[in-house]
């Protein structure tokens, strides 16, 4: 395995972050902007936590990188987070002042840590970082790598919810953030948040329970739905 794929158990590649010590995790699949680099390199301002270097979205960061207000990915989790927090400004205010910061109310990660302009996109710099031509082998690695990264970063953390944004790809979630001991044994809770879109709630013998959502794509866009969401993650956090 090459250098890249092994440091995937250790390098936090491809996270926003912020407070690795919160109740509320937040997954996506990767980032999915052109404004991110193809890098095995943290590209987020950190800090140390647990042996960690974690990553964080300073006010300095969030200055000198004005398209962050602009990704509907997380305007979408802003409007969730100030309706889970009961946070009265605007949700441009939260991502301003308070949005994965190290002190924040979340940590936001993805699963898989390079960007890609869609699920099936893969470029010759992907190629050349990775040394794997195909998408779906640099996936199964991932699984082998950073899976265990993240599967000891939830032990160690304890996050109460995580928030798996991506109904398509349940199965990574079960894996990644409860491995095979826990991912056989689950019970599952179908909530309906409007006529289209539902959500599920699972939970098992591990203490932290997985919301599985739709992606925050086209099919995602009412804020009575994010509200639907935020209102079953405020249920389900408990203190």
């Amino acid at each position: 395995m090459n250098d890249f794929y092994s440091s995937l158990e250790n390098k936090l590649i491809g996270f926003d972050g912020g407070n690795i010590s919160a109740p509320l995790w937040l997954s996506g699949l990767e980032w999915g902007t052109s404004d991110e680099e193809i890098t095995d390199e943290i590209t987020r301002p950190t800090y140390i936590s647990s042996n960690y270097v974690v990553p964080h979205l300073s006010p300095e960061w969030k200055d000198n990188n004005p398209n962050f207000y602009k990704w509907q990915f997380d305007q979408k989790i802003a409007k969730i987070l100030c309706h889970v927090f009961d946070f009265k400004g605007h949700y441009k205010e939260y991502m301003q002042n308070h949005y994965c910061d190290k002190n924040s109310n979340e940590f936001k990660i993805n699963l898989f840590p390079l960007p890609a302009a869609n699920i099936d996109s893969w470029l010759d710099d992907h190629v050349l970082l990775t040394k794997t031509k195909i998408k779906y082998h640099y996936k199964t690695y991932c699984a082998n790598t950073r899976f265990k990264l993240l599967n000891d970063l939830v032990s160690q953390f304890k996050p109460q919810v995580i928030v798996c944004f991506g109904q398509g790809h349940t199965e990574e979630f079960k894996l990644a953030f409860w491995d095979e001991e826990y991912s056989s044994q689950v019970n599952e809770q179908t909530v309906t948040i409007s006529e289209r879109n539902t959500i599920k709630i699972l939970s098992s013998n591990h203490a932290t329970k997985l919301i599985i959502a739709p992606f925050l794509g086209r099919n995602l866009t009412a804020d009575i739905e994010l509200n639907r969401i935020a209102e079953e993650v405020k249920n389900h956090l408990i203190g």
